[in-house]
């Protein structure tokens, strides 16, 4: 289904790269384990696993994949006989039972296919489900690695395509200059830029502002610039570029108001107690 899903290990002995028969809300397919069997929270109502394919199976999932072949070639077809433009048909899934058929296409808008969706339920008697592709999805389904040379975000997380618009504002909000580097193979701004932008808004909310002046010891210096790795900020202490120090929030904490670095957090949580950066219960709640 393009990405990789959560799914019920059950007492199976499982390891990557195995291949599972997956019960999911429209039939049974075969999927290939990503990840070893692990305790974890779910984000999403896991699949259940019900076996490791057999040789039965895997025949029936070699006549499917022509079977979908067949499928797509007819459906592009029929969008050629009804005069809709602008369709492309990249895949079709077809679940064990062959009772569910997923068609994927790509398009720039959404046109209507009830015509070539009814006529393929005819002539398949299956119930046909067409799912648009974007540039993400396509770029999720075909997988691969990214510059950083990890798999994608996006073919092995769900949660990738859930985080909202990546743009280059996130971006430069983390003080990063626009450019080739944080494109990733679909062409727009890496997922991980977006799901590290929390954490970078966090970190501001809890260091100075750019251009404040700050004390340190018997120094005064202005803050230019951000590490939000390293819980620091740069300060600049004179007139000359090496007159730039990097330091830790912990270390400005003390003598200016306003600063909460991250100690603080681990602190508080020894002492069983409100982080810093909480608010106070407002009297109507």
């Amino acid at each position: 289904m393009g990405v990789a899903k959560l799914c019920y290990a059950r007492d199976l002995d499982l390891r990557v790269g195995y291949k599972v028969v997956v019960e999911t809300g429209d039939g049974e397919f075969i999927g290939r384990v990503a990840l070893t069997p692990r305790r974890r929270e779910p984000y999403m109502p896991p699949f259940d696993i019900l076996r490791v394919v057999t040789p039965e199976d895997e025949r029936e999932d070699d006549e499917n994949r022509e079977l979908g072949r067949e499928i797509r070639a007819e459906a592009q077809k029929l969008v050629r006989d009804h005069h809709v433009k602008g369709v492309a048909f990249i895949g079709c899934d077809v679940s064990l039972d062959g009772y569910y058929v997923e068609v994927k296409y790509e398009a720039e808008s959404r046109p209507n296919l009830e015509v070539v969706r009814d006529s393929l339920e005819r002539l398949y008697d299956a119930r046909v489900v067409f799912r648009r592709f974007t540039f993400l999805e396509r770029a999720s389904d075909s997988g691969g690695c990214d510059t950083c040379g990890v798999p994608l975000c996006c073919a092995t997380w769900s949660g990738a395509r859930s985080m909202g618009p990546v743009n280059v504002r996130l971006a430069k909000q983390q003080g990063v200059t626009p450019n080739e580097k944080i494109l990733g193979s679909c062409g727009e701004v890496k997922c991980c830029m977006r799901y590290e932008h929390d954490s970078y808004k966090e970190f501001k909310e809890r260091a100075p502002f750019k251009n404040t002046v700050v004390k340190l010891g018997e120094r005064e210096g202005q803050v230019v610039d951000y590490s939000m790795v390293k819980d620091s900020v740069l300060v600049q202490f004179g007139q000359k570029r090496s007159d730039r120090e990097m330091v830790s929030l912990s270390s400005l904490a003390p003598e200016n108001d306003g600063i909460v670095p991250v100690d603080a957090f681990d602190e508080d949580d020894e002492r069983g107690g409100k982080s810093p950066a909480s608010p106070s219960p407002s009297s109507d709640s």
